[in-house]
């Protein structure tokens, strides 16, 4: 039993949350930094959109599940990149935006993991 669930977490993956700071110009910037970095978890697909405005892209959903003790990582204004396997390859580097976060109970009642929808965030490149 890892982590007081009957779950195996053959994967990990890095949590960054959002901080804002005020630049000397007096506006806010929002910058990324590393909560946690290589959080146990289970990785799968969920679900892939295909999006047609206003660039057309194909837009993937995973799901995460994540033992209790890292859920205080999580946030929704948080990310997830770099999602590796037991042997430490990269699966999927991301970056993700964090759409759900879902408590899930075991047997006897208490929060033992949580469930992490995420999706690959899609940006016009440069």
């Amino acid at each position: 039993m890892a982590y007081k669930t009957f779950l195996k977490y053959h994967h990990k993956c890095d949590i960054y949350s959002r901080t804002i700071t005020t630049n000397a110009a007096g506006q806010k910037v929002g910058s990324f930094s590393v909560s946690n970095s290589s959080t146990p978890c289970f990785f799968q697909t969920v679900a892939s959109e295909r999006r047609v405005a206003p660039y057309v892209d194909n837009v993937d959903e995973f799901e995460l599940i994540i033992p209790h003790p890292y859920v205080t990582y999580l946030s929704y204004g948080g990310r997830v990149q770099n999602i590796v396997d037991r042997y430490s390859n990269v699966i999927e580097s991301g970056p993700f935006e964090i759409i759900e976060i879902s408590k899930r109970t075991g047997f006897n009642g208490k929060v033992n993991h949580a469930l992490v929808r995420i999706r690959l965030i899609v940006e016009v490149g440069s």
